[in-house]
């Protein structure tokens, strides 16, 4: 008898939930934070999120139909990327601009390395630094919230600290209630709260990591 252990790419998680759960277990976490910047900043942010999300499904599915791999965007993965990249962009970039980035981090920081598993970095967050080095003017221009009617693009709570412009920072219930410039899916802390909690209470994340990332950040 071969008693063997067969070993594949991580994750590695010893639970009834599978992957795929999983993966659309974590979108639904995301989902109050879509629809926080959804509110705060109009309806144009749904077309954003389409954007990249399709942007990063049309990149999977090219990507593994050429290399000739089994067909994944149902599992999620995919998904996330699309999602989280919209989620780390300014609500008033071009459309195109979204569905660049996601489909960059998908067939750059995901494929190239060999899919799940293997990538090294977060491919939204290649996707982000690539838009980033590519298009700066797009990525730093901050929209103004729907509680600023008078402007239309305004400065980050971090711009304004650059420039010693602190009297107009905002307040710390602005900060959670997301009245302030800032990215799609980052401005609403408390929505951002609700889906941390629910993947806590899943117990797909553990404590450590957001704890020393907030810690070290702070510092």
């Amino acid at each position: 008898m071969d008693n063997s252990l067969t070993i594949t790419i991580s994750p590695h998680i010893r639970d009834k939930d599978n992957l795929r759960l999983i993966m659309w277990q974590v979108v639904l976490a995301l989902i109050p934070a879509g629809i926080a910047g959804i509110y705060i900043f109009g309806i144009r942010v749904i077309l954003v999120i389409l954007s990249a999300v399709f942007g990063a499904l049309l990149a999977e599915l090219a990507g593994e139909f050429l290399l000739k791999r089994s067909i994944t965007i149902l599992d999620g993965s995919a998904f996330i990327t699309g999602l989280l990249l919209a989620y780390n962009l300014p609500p008033g970039v071009p459309l195109w601009l979204a569905f660049v980035g996601s489909f960059f981090a998908i067939a750059i920081g995901k494929l190239a390395f060999g899919g799940i598993g293997y990538n090294i970095f977060n491919p939204a967050l290649v996707g982000r630094v690539f838009l980033m080095a590519s298009w700066p003017t797009y990525m730093t221009t901050w929209q103004a919230t729907r509680w600023q009617p008078d402007a239309t693009t305004t400065a980050s709570p971090l711009g304004l600290l650059k420039h010693g412009t602190t009297a107009h920072l905002p307040s710390y219930w602005d900060l959670f209630i997301g009245n302030r410039p800032g990215c799609i899916g980052e401005v609403c802390i408390i929505t951002l709260l609700i889906g941390a909690a629910f993947l806590f209470f899943k117990g797909y994340i553990s404590w450590h990591t957001p704890l020393s990332f907030i810690i070290t950040t702070g510092v």
